[in-house]
């Protein structure tokens, strides 16, 4: 199965501490986003819920990877998106969503820009309100050292093909549903692709469709490679008929 690396271009980004959770939800972001650090372990994923004298507040990281998907030119039959855990302090479920963010610059908030060209405003969106990648339950976060796979759907397969920077942002499920924390702080940090070398890096392991797998006038599909100048892997129906 082939593999796609993160960039070194990814990153987090958090959202700074406010008493109100709606604040924090739709924040722009705070500070710039990260993007040198190798490993990180408290900001991953981080979804927090803060007491002290000033009373309650809340505080979110989300994770941004971009990918060079450009030579992926036939149909994803199936793709898994991993990130190795550095340290898990429960921050589970997490979830995988389209990112509009812009990998070539640190000066862009990562942590609302995400949300470019998916038509919605950064007041008040929930998970119904973008496009998600992955089970929107979320996906539990792998012991420290190990890998977290998280399955990509559909969408996520056909961008992989239509897009050459396929970008992704990880938060938590209950920050894609916009439900606030009721206690502790939970957080997970990650390795990223600056970590050196590929075996800790954020990846995206895929495989190809075999495309179309039945017979075309007694002729098996095994010998044919191509229909009307078509390869047989990018033909999933022929003639309407799958």
């Amino acid at each position: 199965m082939p593999i796609v690396y993160s960039n070194t271009s990814d990153g987090y980004q958090a959202s700074g501490l406010d008493t109100n959770w709606n604040n924090v939800h739709d924040a722009v972001g705070q500070f710039n986003p990260a993007t040198t650090s190798a490993l990180q372990g408290l900001n991953g994923v981080r979804y927090e819920y803060v007491t002290g004298r000033g009373g309650t507040s809340y505080y979110l990281v989300r994770s941004f990877f971009d990918f060079n998907t450009s030579g992926i030119n036939s149909t994803v039959a199936s793709a898994t998106f991993s990130v190795k855990t550095y340290l898990n302090n429960a921050a589970t479920p997490i979830v995988v969503c389209k990112s509009g963010h812009d990998p070539s610059t640190v000066t862009d908030d990562w942590f609302s820009t995400w949300l470019t060209g998916q038509s919605i405003t950064l007041s008040g969106w929930s998970s119904g309100d973008v496009t998600n990648y992955s089970d929107t339950a979320g996906t539990t976060v792998a012991s420290n050292g190990s890998f977290t796979d998280i399955t990509l759907n559909a969408s996520a397969l056909s961008d992989l093909v239509s897009l050459s920077s396929f970008k992704v942002c990880v938060l938590h499920a209950n920050d894609l549903a916009d439900t606030a924390p009721t206690s502790g702080t939970l957080r997970t940090g990650f390795y990223f692709a600056d970590s050196g070398g590929t075996g800790s890096d954020p990846h995206i392991d895929y495989t190809l469709s075999t495309g179309y797998g039945n017979d075309i006038i007694g002729v098996a599909s095994a010998n044919i490679s191509k229909v009307n100048g078509v390869e047989t892997a990018n033909i999933e129906k022929v003639n309407g008929v799958d």
